[in-house]
This record gives C-alpha cells, structure tokens and sequence, in this order.
C-alpha cells in the first residue's frame, strides 16, 4: 500500500518500489469494517506493474483519471490489506488500534485528505510512522 483515501471517492494506491516488473494478478485488496476484512477488489489476471509504477482501486464517485486499476462502489472500512496471489499478507494500513489492518499502531486519519507514504514509498510495518496525510496524489509519486 503506498496512499489511500477512504469513501466512494477514495482510493487504494499499490506501487512497485521493486527493481522488476511485478505480476498482480490475483492479488486481493480487502477492506477491513468491524473485525473481519472483506474482499473489495481482486486484481485481473497478467496485470503486470513495471518498477515504479502504480495500480489504484478507485471508488465510484472518484473524479480523477487513473490509467491502471479497477472501479470498486466503495473504499470503506478502517483500513485494508493487500494480499499476495497466494493469500499470504503483503501489506497493510490500519487507521484503529483495533483494525485487523493496523500494523504495530494505527495511522492517524485525516480529515479532506489521504494518507500515504514518503516520496521513497518507505515501508517500517508501523503504520503510525508509515502513513501521513497528503494532498492526494493517486498514480502518482507521493507530495
């Protein structure tokens, strides 16, 4: 997870901070409401991420242009985890303490904003360290 935004509008940002490209495909992206995460999206098989680049989960009143990603109804929840095509837990940002999605403290939500990574897209798994608000940037680099 690099940035996300929460709401109909909102977003869930992947980016590839590796050095190859990145096969997506069937990665699940799950929402985390109450104490049980759900799915929201699941990614397309052959979706292939080059180094550096983004794939974003839009909602559906989402207003921007996003050249790589999917169309959900909503980005809700406390949070949400991405998970590899073999289930296992890639990533995640929580933003309660009691999210099943917070890794080792939750990130503080923001108001009129999204919450993401620095510009390196640095990733401590503290979730209260990890994330900040930003002026939504999704598809791109992180302001």
């Amino acid at each position: 997870m690099n940035e996300i935004a929460l709401g109909a509008s909102g977003f869930v940002e992947l980016r590839n901070t590796g050095s190859t490209s990145t096969d997506l495909g069937g990665w699940a992206v799950q929402t985390c409401a109450g104490r049980t995460p759900r799915i929201l999206a699941t990614i397309p098989p052959n979706s292939v991420l080059p180094p550096g680049e983004y794939f974003v989960i839009v909602g559906s009143a989402f207003s921007g242009t996003v050249p790589n990603g999917l169309v959900v109804e909503t980005v809700d929840g406390t949070g949400v985890i991405a998970r590899n095509r073999h289930g296992a837990h890639a990533d995640s940002v929580g933003l309660s303490s009691s999210s099943p999605c917070s890794e080792d403290g939750a990130a503080t939500p923001c108001a009129d904003s999204s919450l993401g990574r620095d510009s390196d897209s640095r990733d401590t798994d503290r979730n209260s360290l990890d994330f900040t608000c930003r002026i939504p940037s999704p598809g791109e680099n992180n302001l």
